[in-house]
């Protein structure tokens, strides 16, 4: 079956690496590609210390990966490569763990420096219970990079790979010795320096803003939900009790243009629905918090910054926001008469006579018509682990600016200080990708029912 991963993303943190591993398992031998390989069993400390065939492997892998052509390589993964070892489509052993500084010694000769790949360790259920699953992130190769090359012979009883060996990774999942064309290519790819584009990113106002929503502060906002959806039945009972004046007989008795109701529920009754209200609070409660942070959190307004003396045509920029964080598009809070904000949660019960006009003179208003949105979804935004957003494209004159559609960012309220968030920016009339990272600055947490009765002065 296919590979059941979105390919177009990198995987960054440990969640996209287990999703990975998680595919791979259920994938076919066919969908290894241009940007992933894997291999369940590998030897990288065997009893034959004369034995390097299992960190050639994965040299081997590190250099097919890194001599790929970058545009070619960008459109998967953002570049990235990947290599599992401990799993494959048929079955999961997992290897066994070796201290990843060690690892980086054993491989590093193999490859040398002038690649940047990082090992890492997953632990993903296999078929008899917790294994381990070794993950070497290649980066994206880059227009000019050097032809990479085996840095030390691997010698192996079986095939010794030989120093200055080249290998290449194809687009059909396959990496293996390069060939004249492929020298070619790679020699193209070196000598290609596409210009640069001298831009600078920004944070013009704004703030990530924790937000806690823990058990205990529900429960204290649901009690504050009762009281006030209570108050009417007390409001009601108090006056039932007081024995009628002369003022209210006569109130009565004047025509009045509104009809009432009366309220034919009793308090037992009614006291039921206000806990089923209660209920259906807490769960639209993750619904209700979106939608009031996306509307009356502060949003963060990033300025991109053309040095250049030229025009620069569809700048686009795209973050990715690491941590347990979450973006949203800026909504508005606006709600009608008859509304309560956030609209996501059900209407509060009100006991006592309800007034309207008579013969059907009133009218309804569908607030959901009138609501003043912030626009059309202009924002790309990936949730799936961390945050990912891709800003609508902008024009850039010579050595302006241009302020980027703002965004609003929450994170759990367990992380503190500023987060060092990564760019690139790519646009239609430059070749290449400029990159950089943007020191996002990050407030005090809130309690989420905050939000609910008052705008973020942060």
């Amino acid at each position: 079956m296919a590979l059941d991963f979105d390919s177009r993303k990198a995987p960054r943190n440990h969640s996209d690496l287990l999703q990975l591993v998680r595919a791979v398992r259920h994938a076919s031998k066919a969908d290894e590609a241009l940007w992933l390989e894997w291999k369940s069993e590998l030897d990288l400390d065997p009893a034959d210390k004369g034995d390097k065939s299992g960190r050639a492997h994965i040299a081997r892998a590190i250099i097919g990966f890194a001599n790929r052509h970058p545009d070619e390589a960008r459109r998967f993964a953002e570049g990235h490569g990947y290599l599992l070892v401990g799993i494959d489509h048929e079955q999961m052993p997992g290897v066994k763990q070796h201290d990843v500084t060690e690892l980086v010694r054993w491989i590093t000769p193999y490859v040398g420096d002038k690649i940047g790949w990082m090992p890492t360790y997953v632990e993903a259920e296999g078929e008899n219970g917790p294994v381990a699953i070794l993950v070497i992130t290649v980066d994206p190769p880059q227009w000019g990079d050097p032809i990479h090359c085996m840095r030390k012979e691997a010698p192996s009883p079986r095939k010794s790979i030989s120093e200055a060996a080249v290998f290449v990774r194809a687009r059909e999942g396959e990496t293996r010795p390069a060939k004249a064309r492929d020298i070619d290519a790679l020699s193209e790819r070196l000598v290609h320096r596409p210009p640069s584009m001298n831009l600078a990113l920004e944070v013009l106002s704004g703030v990530i803003r924790p937000l806690s929503c823990t058990e205990e502060e529900i429960e204290l906002w649901l009690q504050g939900e009762e009281r006030e959806a209570l108050a009417s039945l007390e409001s009601h009972l108090a006056r039932e009790a007081q024995p009628p004046t002369l003022q209210s007989v006569l109130s009565r008795s004047i025509s009045h243009p509104l009809i009432e109701t009366p309220e034919e529920r009793t308090p037992e009754h009614y006291r039921l629905q206000v806990q089923r209200y209660l209920k259906k609070c807490r769960q639209k409660l993750p619904e209700a918090l979106e939608e009031a942070a996306a509307a009356r959190l502060t949003p963060i307004t990033l300025r991109l910054i053309n040095h250049e003396s030229a025009n620069l045509e569809g700048v686009q920029v795209e973050l990715y926001i690491p941590g347990a964080v979450q973006a949203l598009e800026v909504e508005s809070d606006w709600i009608a008469d008859n509304e309560r904000f956030p609209r996501a949660l059900p209407p509060r019960p009100y006991y006592g006579p309800r007034s309207r006009l008579p013969f059907g003179a009133g009218f309804s208003l569908n607030s959901g018509d009138l609501i003043p949105r912030a626009g059309d979804t202009s924002i790309n935004i990936d949730n799936s682990g961390s945050a990912r957003l891709q800003l609508p494209p902008v024009h850039l004159r010579p050595n302006r600016h241009a302020d980027l559609e703002p965004f609003v960012v929450v994170s759990s309220p367990a992380e503190t200080g500023p987060v060092i968030a990564e760019w690139s920016v790519t646009c239609t009339n430059r070749d290449g990708v400029e990159s950089g990272t943007v020191t996002l600055p990050r407030a005090k947490a809130l309690a989420f029912y905050e939000l609910f009765s008052e705008a973020d002065n942060a």
